[in-house]
C-alpha cells in the first residue's frame, strides 16, 4: 500500500509539472513554471531517481517520460549556448568596451562592498537597477567614480565614455492616448544614454527593470511599450541591459527578445539568486537567468559572464563587446 500511495503522489507531481511546462504558450500562469525551470527539472529528476526504490517497476519509466517533457523546452537554449563560437582576435575590429548590468537589490543589499567589487571589474559602462533605498550609499559612491550619469526613477546608466545625451525612456510623441486602456500607459523604469565611442561613432545604452510576468499582465504591457519606445533609436548599435524578470526557456523571455528585435547575448547564464539572498554556500547558488544583455547586429560579444558576489540577491553580468568596423565610403 505504501508503494502504491508514493507512486500515485510521484505521478501527480511529475506529470502535473510536465503538463504545466508543456502548456506554457497557452497561459502565463503555466509559463511561470518555466521561469523556475531549473528547480522544476532538479526536483522531478530527484523524484524519478527516488522512484527506483518503488516496487512498481513501471513507475520510473512513466516518470522519465514526464521528465523528458520538462527538459525538452530547454534544449534550444543549451544548443544555442554550445553553438557560441569563440571570437577571433580583435584585429580589424572597431570600438571595444566592457559593459556591465547589476540589480543592487534596493530593499536588502549589503551595499558596503559593492563599489569596490564593481571598480575592480572596471566597466566602461554600468547599468544599474534598484538604485534606491539601502543601495543609495553604494550608488552615490559609484556615481562619483564615473564622470557621466543618466538617471530615471530607480535605474541608472554610468559611463566613462563621453555622454552626448540622455533621458527617461518615454512613449513616442506621435502615439495617441485618446482611447488608451491602462496597459497602454505601462512603461518599466528605463533610462537611455547616447555615448560617444572611441572610434567616434555613438551608441545608445539602455538600463531597464521589468516587473514579474505573473500573476498580472503588467510585464506584457511593459514589454510592448518598451519595444515601441526604443524603435526610434538606431537598432544596429543599441544595447539594452537590465533585470528583465524573465528566464529561459519561458515564453516571456522569448517574447521580450522578439519584440525588442535585438540579439540576446546572455545565453544560459544564471544570475539569481546570489549569496546576498541565500548566504554562503559550498557552490554558487545562481540557478535562474533573469538579468540580460541585448545588443544590435553591429555588436560582437567577445565574452560574457556572471560577476562575483556583491551582497545583492543578483550577480552582475559583465560583457566585453566589440563594434564592427564601419565600412569605408568606397565599400558602401
Amino acid at each position: 500500500m505504501r508503494h502504491t500511495i508514493s507512486a500515485v503522489l510521484a505521478l501527480c507531481v511529475v506529470l502535473s509539472l510536465a503538463a504545466f511546462i508543456t502548456l506554457a504558450p497557452v497561459w502565463r500562469g503555466f509559463d511561470a513554471w518555466r521561469q523556475i525551470w531549473p528547480l522544476v527539472a532538479i526536483s522531478t529528476i530527484a523524484v524519478t531517481l527516488f522512484s527506483l526504490r518503488n516496487r512498481h517497476r513501471w513507475l520510473p519509466v512513466t516518470l522519465s517520460l514526464g521528465v523528458a517533457a520538462i527538459l525538452l523546452p530547454a534544449i534550444p537554449e543549451w544548443l544555442r549556448r554550445l553553438d557560441l563560437e569563440p571570437v577571433a582576435d580583435a584585429s580589424g575590429g572597431g570600438a571595444e568596451l566592457t559593459v556591465m548590468t547589476h540589480n543592487l537589490w534596493g530593499l536588502g543589499t549589503n551595499a558596503a562592498g559593492v563599489p569596490a567589487v564593481i571598480e575592480a571589474l572596471a566597466p566602461d559602462i554600468l547599468a544599474l537597477q534598484e538604485a534606491t533605498r539601502q543601495a543609495k550609499s553604494a550608488v552615490d559612491q559609484l556615481e562619483s567614480a564615473f564622470p557621466h550619469v543618466a538617471r530615471c526613477r530607480s535605474v541608472r546608466v554610468l559611463t566613462r565614455l563621453p555622454m552626448l545625451d540622455s533621458g527617461c525612456v518615454r512613449h513616442p510623441p506621435e502615439i495617441s492616448f485618446e482611447n488608451a486602456v491602462p496597459c497602454d500607459w505601462e512603461l518599466p523604469p528605463a533610462v537611455w544614454a547616447r555615448v560617444e565611442l572611441p572610434d567616434g561613432r555613438d551608441a545608445v545604452i539602455v538600463s531597464v527593470h521589468l516587473t514579474w510576468p505573473f500573476p498580472s499582465a503588467a510585464q506584457d504591457c511593459q514589454r510592448r511599450n518598451l519595444a515601441r519606445a526604443l524603435t526610434r533609436m538606431d537598432q544596429s548599435t543599441l544595447i539594452v541591459m537590465g533585470d528583465f524578470n524573465a528566464a529561459a526557456p519561458s515564453r516571456a523571455l522569448a517574447r521580450i527578445e522578439r519584440d525588442l528585435g535585438l540579439e540576446r547575448r546572455s545565453i544560459a547564464l544564471p544570475s539569481w539568486p546570489s549569496e546576498g539572498l541565500t548566504g554562503d554556500l559550498p557552490v554558487a547558488p545562481m540557478l535562474i537567468g533573469i538579468d540580460h544583455i541585448f545588443a544590435g547586429e553591429d555588436w560582437r560579444t567577445m565574452s560574457i559572464t556572471a560577476g562575483p558576489d556583491t551582497g545583492s540577491d543578483h550577480r552582475p553580468l559583465i560583457a566585453r563587446m566589440r563594434l564592427l568596423a564601419a565600412a569605408r565610403p568606397d565599400q558602401s
